[in-house]
């Protein structure tokens, strides 16, 4: 990429500031981050962190050091920890993971296979998100979850036989938040630590990062810079002519108290209290430095620019390669309405396939796309995503921190993305797609 790929920011800029302000689509805020060439080459920031409906002049804008609540982009942090501790031996990724957790989980249908990590990790291992999939602190995943709870043998949180589909652990894709609840509880078993500190201590402090699984465990500075979400809704209900409803983190930068039950709590008990699946509080800017992890096999920087290796060359590159294709032949799992076809260990990978009777495209662009990995994420109107290229040392990151109206109704026009994403990957690789050297 050559020093001229942004040349045009202005037109960048305008761009997505337009997509914010879609008329009866708009955005809360927006973060787009891009990196490549070894640093960051784009940053814009527009909309606001917290919005005051009485007084809109009071508002607080998005800034760089704005922290939201990432969603299911947060996988990918929780995958790098459980391939941490596969390097120290504590896991093994084709291990029956009964043997940490300290009780038996098995599908009640198919009580000979056991579930492994490489199953949790690439949605294969036949659980089901049938109901909650995070319990409070006094629950314990065991109760939830164990061949002692199920005396009849039925669960909604257990995939069950169907005709001509193989539903048995290992061999079906069923995207699946409640599998990294277990991962979550998994790490704690392993490590003997809660899993949002095994977290800040093994990942993010490492890389100098004010970022956590735990909102209490953020600086005084990421409590005051952490985003609300929101949706525009009108007593529950999508209504884009309506104010701007806070869904989550409306903390104001007050601190909030950490809950008694969490001081007693056991880890290895429920790591879904943690929201291993969705709920990490970081900035874009800092979801830069975890994308590097990857794109550099393991090895990330902290604050001064010392290298900071996480995981070895071997790791990340098991990590992305493909572990599971989506076959239409045979049906091999649920492609999430064409999105998720293809997968590593705890990482998306974008294939391109066309549309089809099981979905629509999985492509980042109205026409030829890239070949991106990373990881999608969608909770409490926040929208967002992080795709990166090894091979070009390229990546992005977008969050918009709320929608303004009802996402299944604005559908995208070429793909299984939303139209808001479209539009915003369409401009980003706009910027710098004509500089990627083939």
């Amino acid at each position: 990429m050559s020093d001229s790929a942004f040349s045009n920011r202005a037109d960048l800029n305008q761009r997505l500031e337009a997509i914010l302000h879609t008329p009866g689509a708009e955005l809360a805020s927006l973060a787009v981050v891009i990196y490549a060439q070894g640093r960051i080459q784009y940053e814009g920031f527009f909309g606001y962190r917290w919005i005051d409906p009485q007084h809109p002049e009071h508002s607080l804008p998005v800034t760089a050091q704005t922290r939201f609540r990432v969603a299911s982009i947060s996988k990918l942090v929780t995958a790098l920890a459980i391939m941490q501790l596969i390097e120290r031996g504590l896991l093994a990724l084709d291990a029956d993971v009964s043997d940490v957790l300290g009780w038996r989980l098995r599908n009640p249908h198919w009580p000979e296979i056991p579930i492994t990590p490489r199953m949790l990790l690439t949605h294969t291992s036949s659980l089901r998100d049938g109901g909650p999939y995070t319990f409070p602190p006094h629950v314990t995943l065991r109760e939830v979850l164990s061949s002692d709870s199920l005396p009849d043998g039925n669960s909604l949180y257990f995939a069950g036989p169907v005709p001509y589909r193989n539903q048995a652990p290992g061999h079906y894709f069923s995207y699946c938040n409640l599998g990294f609840g277990v991962l979550g509880t998994l790490i704690e078993s392993a490590s003997g630590e809660r899993f949002d500190r095994y977290v800040d201590r093994h990942i993010l402090q490492p890389l100098g990062l004010d970022a956590s699984f735990h909102v209490c465990n953020l600086s005084d500075e990421g409590i005051r810079n952490l985003a609300t979400l929101y949706r525009r809704q009108r007593n529950g209900v999508w209504d884009a002519s309506a104010p701007w409803v806070a869904q989550v983190d409306d903390l104001r930068g007050v601190r909030p108290a950490e809950p008694e039950a969490l001081r007693r709590y056991r880890p290895g008990d429920n790591g879904t209290i943690f929201s291993p699946q969705g709920g990490l509080r970081i900035s874009a800017r800092d979801l830069i430095e975890i994308m590097k992890v990857f794109l550099h096999e393991g090895e990330g920087h902290d604050r001064r620019g010392m290298p900071v290796r996480l995981l070895r060359p071997e790791s990340v590159r098991q990590m992305l390669t493909v572990q599971w294709r989506f076959d239409p032949r045979i049906g091999n799992g649920d492609p999430y309405g064409g999105l998720m076809r293809a997968w590593g260990l705890g990482v998306h990978l974008l294939t391109n396939a066309p549309a089809d009777a099981y979905g629509l495209s999985d492509r980042l662009l109205n026409g030829e796309s890239p070949h991106l990995w990373g990881h999608t994420g969608d909770a409490y109107g926040l929208l967002g995503a992080l795709f990166f290229e090894p091979q070009q040392d390229v990546g992005f990151v977008y969050l918009i921190g709320g929608v303004g109206r009802d996402p299944e109704t604005y559908k995208g026009v070429y793909s299984a993305f939303y139209r808001w994403e479209e539009e915003i990957q369409s401009a980003i690789w706009g910027a710098i797609g004509e500089h990627i050297v083939d």
